[in-house]
């Protein structure tokens, strides 16, 4: 049986296990059935080096399963493995803290992140104290954290559901949890600009792993196609009905109150396709794409078209745009932000090239449950709230939501600076 506990008293239990290292449990979990998982967990000390914590998996009735949370991740604070099936994570899985359920932790790193104290019932962390003691073992650099694959707990529906479990429902907007994290960090870590990230040499530990600092694989599709795009839009009809849509909703739309001879910037732009739409309804447009060939292939094909007067081609990186500030009206960014390594920081440079009032038009795949679109080329895929967040971190605000329905079910969005 669980013992009984309810949202104001809830906190986390722990004791020493004969090998030294501290066993921790939130209430909801029985205390025997946290032994049972000790070997388990302790198991991982012998497979992994310089191991600190290591946490069970939590799989809830409906097969959903939790492993942990990394912190500085593109999309903010985010729990891994949400969403996926209970047979789909069979390996143990390098996460940035954990925040409830059961732990063991290695003695010396339990002592130097004042663990007594942190989980102290009456003056320590409450709800949040496994999360706040794994995030300062990891600051204070005393180890990895992992998710044991092996050690899994099983949840009911109402104890993953407890009202007392704020870092599910509102993840570091908790505002426990998110001052903590200001206080050591000095960031927001619910949209985090990862090159902010990358130049503080103390938060290396945090870093999102191999998902995002591997990158995704090289995108070679214009080497091997050339301006496919287009061709796509010529022989395709559901792939023309969506590209004269999004570009119809962007005309509905643009600011009134601007310089209507500024461009409209695509970034990601490939072998502009969108600024050659644009373009064709008399709109000035600029075609941003970080690889050569694509950018290549643009010019050639805008020129074939006879649109160079009106869409100029540039090599260049979102993450750092070569354009003054507000020197567009609006920008398009059509199936890009799922494959850049840091687009809060993509976001924040578009917003500064953007006038007062500009729109920005995303469109991105949207996420599924236990689905990936596109696993080799998408390092992520958006639920609305997250797209909407980073949106607003960046200083827009979202004023339209749509949703294209084709190869992919995509979420659109605008916003205005």
């Amino acid at each position: 049986m669980h013992e009984s506990t309810t949202a104001a008293d809830s906190f986390f239990v722990h004791e020493r296990l004969s090998s030294g290292r501290v066993l921790v449990r939130d209430r909801f979990v029985d205390s025997n059935e946290a032994r049972a998982l000790a070997p388990a967990l302790e198991a991982a000390f012998d497979r992994h080096d310089l191991l600190a914590l290591a946490v069970a998996r939590r799989v809830r009735e409906d097969g959903v399963s939790a492993h942990g949370t990394n912190v500085v991740h593109p999309k903010g604070f985010h729990h891994v493995a949400r969403g996926s099936p209970r047979d789909a994570e069979r390996f143990d899985c390098e996460v940035d803290a954990a925040d409830r359920g059961v732990a063991v932790i290695a003695s010396d790193a339990f002592t130097k992140a004042r663990g007594e104290a942190i989980l102290d019932r009456h003056t320590g962390y409450g709800a949040l104290a496994l999360l706040v003691l794994s995030l300062e073992i990891r600051r204070i650099r005393a180890g990895r954290v992992i998710a044991g694959a092996s050690a899994t707990l099983e949840q009911s529906n109402d104890e993953a559901q407890h009202a007392d479990d704020a870092l599910e429902s509102e993840g570091f907007r908790c505002p426990l949890a998110s001052a903590h994290a200001r206080s050591h960090f000095g960031f927001d870590l619910e949209a985090c600009d990862l090159d902010v990230v990358a130049s503080k040499p103390a938060l290396s530990a945090l870093r999102w792993n191999a998902p995002i600092w591997g990158a995704s694989i090289g995108f070679d599709k214009y080497d091997e196609r050339g301006a496919y795009h287009w061709n796509l839009y010529q022989t395709h009809e559901n792939y023309r009905r969506r590209a004269d849509t999004l570009v119809a909703f962007l005309r509905a739309h643009l600011p009134t109150n601007t310089d209507d001879t500024l461009p409209v910037l695509d970034v990601g732009a490939g072998d502009a396709l969108f600024a050659g739409l644009l373009a064709r309804h008399g709109m000035r447009a600029i075609a941003l794409d970080p690889q050569t060939q694509a950018v290549a292939d643009a010019t050639s094909v805008i020129a074939a078209h006879g649109l160079e007067a009106l869409v100029t081609c540039v090599h260049g990186d979102a993450q750092s745009l070569p354009l003054a500030e507000a020197s567009c009206r609006a920008a398009l960014l059509l199936d890009v932000i799922e494959h850049l390594r840091n687009p809060v920081r993509a976001l924040s440079e578009i917003h500064r090239v953007l006038v007062p009032s500009g729109v920005i038009l995303v469109a991105t795949p949207a996420w599924k449950f236990a689905a990936r679109h596109d696993p080799v080329y998408h390092l992520d895929e958006y639920r609305e709230e997250e797209l909407v967040r980073q949106l607003t971190a960046s200083g827009f605000t979202v004023t339209q939501r749509a949703r294209v329905k084709g190869v992919y079910d995509d979420l659109v969005l605008l916003a205005r600076k």
